[in-house]
């Protein structure tokens, strides 16, 4: 278990593991990766994802790397090339 240190890495260590659920699930650009199969994932790998699975979320949005959707987040072409080195 990663030992946190503050709220940033605890974001940091979140939004990491849901790019790691894009990328473990073989989701592509333009997909979605829904709700009800990103918190058995992040449940199962890190557990303390529940306090700031939101600032997580915002934060990938704003880098590019995904899109809010109502049943959970779709991987954009940049959040692609960066899981899967495409250019």
């Amino acid at each position: 278990m990663v030992e946190l240190h503050s709220e940033a890495d605890n974001i940091e260590n979140t939004a990491q593991c849901i790019m790691d659920a894009f990328k473990t699930m073989n989701i592509q650009e333009g997909e979605t990766l829904v709700y009800q199969e990103l918190y058995p994932y992040l449940q199962e790998r890190y557990p303390h994802y529940k306090d700031v699975q939101k600032e997580a979320e915002q934060h990938l949005t704003k880098a590019g790397f995904v899109n809010p959707a109502p049943e959970g987040l779709m991987l954009t072409q940049v959040g692609s090339a960066n899981l899967y080195g495409n250019s």
